[in-house]
């Protein structure tokens, strides 16, 4: 059995790798690749195959036998040759996956680990509700890298395929065209547009103010929202110039290395840009109490929105104790619509509700 899986990791295009392929199932099955169906958000954002072999159970997401052998149905049922997989949650879980399937090939893309840090930063304010400032350890550690090496060990490096995740690498010059020259498929109906961007400095602000609040059913229309919002500032680091500099060095010491045991593909070309990597500009985490409203405002504007903010404001935000800007919750007051008949429709719904 001929099996291929896209570990990711983390922060290395995997949501757009992945959206492609769900879109063209068929065309991977006519080249011999069977790539199991799976949900995309509004946002074409998923966790790939994950749920094809795992299931949640007691916080925990376990490896379900019943799962692994529908699966190996289906791709006996597909004829084709080969199973290919993929989930960034794969990259916690190849010494199992490299037991379940002897055979698996595993490919994986290594991002520069500055990179890494910044970006995974952005991702816990948009998707795990951080609420804290932007900060690094006292030693910095490229833990992608590290991890990925203790695995091989263990795994043997001849079953890896390992890419750099840089366009200056990539094979045409863009991340899918290069993952689908690694399963030998020829590059078809690929455009440019980017899954799951970046907020600007201030959508990141803006939503780290919000997971101080219950966000319930609203996270999804707030991250649609300011995915879109990009007027403002794109380019932005918060880390000071010395320290930046200082691991840029250190970071790209350790990809060296990494790169040099590991016969990474293009490694060179990948270190050298990843050496003469500058700094985006230092900005202050920070925005205005007016920047805020008028960010507010806008989102106000967005279909079905107003409703829940109403319903959450009345339920529990008023009576939330908020320690970062707490008189944000009288500027998203000020916003709602003071009309005594929306808020009273809002007050019958939690009146019946404790009824």
């Amino acid at each position: 059995m001929n099996v291929v899986i896209h570990i990711g990791p983390p922060k290395t295009g995997t949501s757009a790798i992945q959206k492609w392929l769900n879109e063209n199932r068929e065309f991977l099955n006519e080249n011999g690749l069977f790539y199991p169906e799976h949900s995309l958000d509004i946002n074409g954002v998923s966790s790939g195959n994950l749920f094809s072999l795992y299931t949640p159970i007691n916080n925990d997401l376990v490896l379900d036998g019943n799962k692994l052998q529908l699966l190996k149905n289906s791709h006996t049922a597909s004829g084709a040759r080969t199973l290919l997989l993929s989930s960034e949650f794969f990259f916690n879980c190849v010494e199992e996956l490299a037991e379940v399937f002897p055979q698996a090939i595993f490919i994986g893309y290594l991002r520069f680990p500055l990179d890494v840090a910044e970006s995974s930063y952005n991702q816990g304010v948009k998707r795990h509700n951080e609420v804290r400032a932007f900060g690094l350890p006292s030693l910095p550690e490229a833990h992608q890298l590290n991890t990925l090496d203790s695995v091989i060990s263990v795994v043997g490096k001849q079953r890896f395929i390992l890419r750099p995740y840089h366009d200056k690498c990539f094979v045409g010059g863009n991340l899918v065209e290069d993952f689908l020259s690694q399963i030998n498929v020829a590059p078809k109906n690929i455009d440019s547009m980017k899954i799951n961007t970046s907020y600007t400095l201030e959508g990141l602000e803006f939503k780290r103010w919000f997971n101080q609040l219950p966000l319930d059913t609203l996270q999804g229309d707030m991250d649609t929202f300011l995915q879109g919002q990009q007027e403002g500032i794109i380019d932005y680091s918060f880390i000071p110039p010395i320290t930046f500099e200082k691991l840029r060095n250190e970071f790209t010491s350790q990809l060296r290395s990494f790169c040099h045991r590991y016969e990474v593909n293009e490694a060179e070309t990948f270190i050298e840009h990843c050496k003469s990597i500058e700094q985006k500009p230092k900005l202050p985490q920070f925005i205005s109490n007016e920047t805020f409203e008028i960010m507010l405002r806008r989102f106000l504007r967005e279909p079905k929105v107003l409703k829940k903010v109403l319903y959450l404001y009345e339920s529990e935000w008023k009576y939330q104790s908020v320690e970062k800007s707490p008189e944000r919750l009288s500027i998203v007051e000020a916003c709602l619509p003071r009309a005594q008949k929306v808020l009273s429709k809002i007050r019958a719904l939690l009146g019946r509700a404790g009824a």
